[in-house]
């Protein structure tokens, strides 16, 4: 099995991305890791990017470099559970440099999960901060009109006897 993968490109230089074994995870940094889940995903390879995103986050997991990966390839495989989890530990690890596009990430994820209350609060949220982002205002938008168009239905009060 090769340890690294050449991408070829007419535009830009050729690239050596490693490429490596999920057992063979703790011989490099977390940033590695990345490179190698990239490189397993250009090769159509979701089984292998998988199994690097679920060891390097036993690994190493407070790494934004892992924590995104690991989103991502998620969300390619709609898996928003793992998706969730993984960009709710990153909002955790950046705190207050949180950038929009993760925000964004977390509320098309949560709206994917059909919690549209959750995404519209973290929308509106993440608004407030960014609130030039288009694709945040475009989500709270839609999840505004969502759930206006949600009829509630409202349990009678038990009666007291």
């Amino acid at each position: 099995m090769s340890r690294t993968a050449v991408a070829f490109s007419p535009v830009m230089p050729v690239i050596s991305l490693p490429m490596f074994m999920a057992e063979d995870i703790d011989r490099f940094s977390a940033a590695e890791v990345r490179q190698a889940i990239c490189a397993w995903v250009g090769e159509s390879r979701m089984d292998m990017a998988d199994a690097l995103v679920a060891a390097g986050l036993a690994m190493y997991p407070d790494s934004q470099d892992i924590l995104v990966m690991g989103a991502l390839v998620a969300e390619v495989n709609q898996d928003w559970a793992q998706a969730q989890d993984c960009l709710e530990r990153l909002v955790t690890v950046q705190g207050d440099a949180v950038s929009a596009e993760v925000l964004h990430h977390l509320v098309r994820v949560l709206r994917c999960r059909g919690a549209y209350f959750n995404a519209f609060i973290h929308a509106e949220k993440a608004i407030l901060r960014f609130s030039q982002h288009l694709g945040l205002i475009q989500a709270h938008t839609e999840l505004a009109e969502l759930l206006e168009s949600v009829p509630v239905h409202v349990a009678p009060e038990a009666q007291v006897s």
